[in-house]
């Protein structure tokens, strides 16, 4: 009852507070200069304190009410946004007169005390925001803003003929902010000097604040990044046990570094679910502890967290947690000292290769970091956009790596060239374990490759790695294969088993699990969702879908229709 009351304290604060907001925005605009404006803006302020509180009001008052929506949600970043904001409402409040000044200090100090005292409430973090959206708000502001100047131009003109119209005014206004040409202003206009000379040393600082705000983000990947991958691929070698593990390196991760656990999870958010790419990395004997650390952070964030394609190393400490635990496919893995080309299991595979031979297909290593081939990653990059183009749906990511050409690490590129030395595929491996297992987590071939090149890759690449004492192979996920294995299936497994079996239109999951069967795995290992709290919603399927196809779930919807048609 008392988190309730207090949860209700908050949020009425917060209304408040929008509506501050939007007095303070009224007060902003330029049509208190208009004669006929005048007495309806009379009973909300002074006309002079507004005329020199409007450049200042009209920033301070959008950025509260965008804020605001996110303090909502207790997004931290907001709630330090708006304690900035209302301080300087309040000084500004406190420096010029107002008819209502006494009491709306006192009611937004108010609202300034609860926010203070919940301090330890606001702790979620902000969802990461493309380079676009950040934009896409920067110029929408700005246009608003470049409006507001336009009409306080115009309304404030005077008897200055050289501005007849609205046109006139916006004319003027881009000449006086982009070109520093104030000649329309005239010397012994007193309050159009003044307000022209504020709104452009407002611009020119808004502007400078606000490229500091959009570049911040991405000046901190380019630089912490590095740091971040170094430490996070040193935890790899000693807690990396899931082949997922490897795709924290990709930079579509955020991370949750343990604070006295030495473990760190990649994960995204989807609303308010926080999706992990397989299992959290540290070391066995510290899962436990970091696991409880994770779900620390996830209460104190008041969000929901999924697992995907987790393994059964850790199954226990989730279910101590209350995790719900639902089986969502089986690794096709090899035991590399078992593996061979032999029996009618993979005769497809051995059939495709012996082609391949006759063709005079030769697979090769291509390693970077000891000496780069433009023409190679060229190739690559080619049958990679080849592929796409010829794809019915957007390229998933999250729990899908990129070539990695650009900061390749501990990745490991096969391809096969023709006769003619033209490359026809290649596969881009993971290691896990430290490095005892290999994932094949990109394949890529041209749509007129040589028939069997790449199962000759796959099965060089093993043979090779298997000298070297690499112990595991692993071709990855067949998603939702076997996943009622048991008597009593729970029914997130039942429907998984029946999109299996019947609703394959949208993504061929049998045609999958084909491809990967045809090379005989030695060992077919269930992977897992795990999801807290429990039962698992459309919620949960929601940011599942979403954290692999960030892009517009209509384009991948509509995709699949023309796919269908075709």
């Amino acid at each position: 009852m008392k988190e309730s009351l207090k949860r209700i304290v908050q949020n009425t604060s917060i209304i408040f507070l929008l509506f501050i907001a939007v007095k303070d925005f009224i007060i902003s605009l330029p049509f208190k200069n208009s004669p006929h404006m005048q007495m309806l803006y009379y009973h909300i302020d002074m006309q002079d304190t507004m005329f020199f509180r409007g450049g200042i009001s009209l920033v301070v008052s959008v950025v509260m009410i965008l804020l605001a929506f996110s303090l909502m949600k207790r997004v931290r970043a907001a709630w330090m946004g708006e304690i900035l904001l209302l301080t300087i409402s309040i000084a500004l409040q406190s420096m010029y007169y107002q008819k209502y000044a006494l009491h709306m200090i006192i009611f937004e100090f108010l609202v300034l005390v609860v926010l203070l005292a919940s301090a330890d409430d606001f702790t979620k973090m902000p969802a990461r925001r493309n380079l676009s959206r950040s934009l896409a708000y920067l110029s929408a502001a700005f246009v608003l803003f470049l409006l507001n100047i336009t009409l306080g131009v115009f309304l404030i003109h005077g008897d200055i003929d050289s501005i007849a119209s609205l046109k006139t005014a916006l004319g003027n206004t881009i000449e006086m902010l982009f070109f520093f040409n104030t000649s329309f202003v005239e010397k012994n206009h007193l309050a159009m000097t003044v307000y022209t000379g504020s709104m452009f040393a407002i611009f020119w600082i808004q502007l400078f604040i606000a490229l500091i705000f959009v570049l911040r983000p991405f000046a901190i990947k380019y630089f912490k990044k590095n740091s971040d991958l170094d430490r996070i691929q040193t935890m790899l070698h000693k807690g990396g046990q899931n082949p997922m593990s490897y795709l924290a390196l990709e930079d579509d991760k955020q991370y949750f570094f343990g604070t006295y656990v030495e473990g760190v999870c990649a994960y995204t958010t989807v609303g308010n679910v926080m999706v992990v790419c397989g299992d959290p990395i540290c070391e066995d004997y510290l899962a436990a502890a970091f696991i409880n650390e994770i779900m620390l952070f996830v209460k104190k964030q008041q969000m929901d967290i999924v697992f995907l394609n987790v393994t059964d190393a850790n199954l226990e400490h989730y279910k101590n947690h209350q995790f719900g635990i639902m089986k969502y496919g089986e690794d096709a893995c090899f035991q590399l000292s078992e593996y061979e080309l032999k029996g009618g299991a993979v005769a497809k595979v051995r059939a495709a290769i012996n082609r391949a031979n006759r063709e005079g297909v030769q697979v090769l290593e291509y390693e970077p970091l000891k000496e780069k081939n433009e023409l190679i990653e060229s190739e690559m990059n080619g049958i990679t956009d080849e592929w796409m183009k010829q794809k019915n749906m957007p390229e998933m990511k999250f729990m899908l790596g990129g070539l990695g050409l650009e900061d390749p690490r501990e990745r490991r590129y096969f391809y096969a060239v023709d006769s003619s030395g033209v490359m026809q595929a290649f596969v881009v491996f993971l290691p896990y374990e430290g490095g005892r297992g290999y994932l094949a987590d990109v394949t890529r071939r041209k749509s007129n490759a040589t028939q069997g090149s790449l199962e000759k890759i796959i099965y060089m690449a093993f043979m090779k790695m298997k000298e070297e004492g690499v112990i595991w192979g692993n071709m990855g996920l067949s998603p939702l294969y076997n996943v009622s294995d048991k008597e009593k299936a729970s029914l997130g497994e039942r429907i998984s088993n029946y999109i299996y079996e019947n609703l394959n239109e949208a993504y061929d999951f049998k045609s999958l699990h084909h491809s990967k069967e045809k090379y005989a795995p030695t060992h077919w290992i269930p992977r897992y969702i795990v999801y807290y709290p429990r039962p698992i919603t459309v919620r949960y399927a929601y940011a599942i879908v979403r954290a692999q196809n960030p892009t517009n779930l209509f384009s991948l919807i509509k995709s699949q229709m023309k796919g269908k048609k075709d």
